[in-house]
């Protein structure tokens, strides 16, 4: 008479079991006795961390008096304006060697959002030239000319019109303080020391990379 083999299968799978999972178990527990040291004692790490809006690019045209008359009276408007938000380019060095080099961008799908950096970098410690610049890769018709779009509808701001080309220019002046200038740079001699952290940071009020201790 022949033994049933299904509670032998299954005594072998509940086995093989309990062994892989007691050889997965001790892995963890030897993976998570193994010291991961931050950096060297002589090392020090400078860090980037800043969170900040992107600038709002527009491109504005004058629209021709036809194009005005098909609008309802309460949305007609001298000048209409196209954009996209900004991108921006990260270029870190250290004592003219290149560290880093990287496109930020905002958040969000049309990029809209603050964009947020965390960047850290181990160097020997001693005396260091670091230049950090951020700067806005697309060009702006503010670049050229900050009041194009107010000149193109001046003329024509009374009626309907009255008091709106200063309300735009007020409103992009608003989104521009707002948003991160289109140029930072920070070029600096530090001396860092072993063990310490220094942060360099975007500090909203003065509109500036600032360094501080960590």
């Amino acid at each position: 008479m022949k033994t049933p083999s299904h509670p032998v299968r299954w005594l072998a799978t509940a086995v093989a079991t309990a062994v892989a999972t007691a050889a997965a178990l001790w892995l963890v527990a030897r993976a998570s006795a193994v010291a991961l040291p931050w950096h060297a004692s002589d090392a020090t790490r400078i860090r980037l961390s800043w969170s900040a809006r992107p600038e709002r690019i527009e491109t504005c045209r004058a629209l021709t008096a036809e194009e005005i008359a098909k609008e309802p009276p309460h949305m007609r408007r001298r000048v209409e304006c196209t954009g996209t938000f900004a991108t921006y380019l990260l270029h870190v060095a250290s004592d003219g060697r290149v560290i880093d080099e990287r496109i930020v961008k905002g958040g969000g799908l049309r990029n809209d959002r603050p964009m947020y950096l965390l960047a850290d970098y181990d160097l020997a410690a001693g005396e260091r030239r670091i230049r950090v610049t951020f700067t806005r890769r697309e060009k702006s018709d503010d670049d050229s000319a900050a009041t194009a779009p107010r000149a193109m509808s001046i003329g024509a701001d009374s009626g309907i019109f009255s008091g709106r080309a200063e309300r735009e220019d007020e409103e992009r002046a608003r989104r521009r303080s707002a948003a991160v200038p289109p140029v930072l740079e920070l070029d600096t001699l530090l001396t860092l020391t072993p063990g310490r952290v220094r942060l360099i940071t975007f500090d909203a009020e003065a509109r500036q990379l600032v360094v501080r201790q960590r």
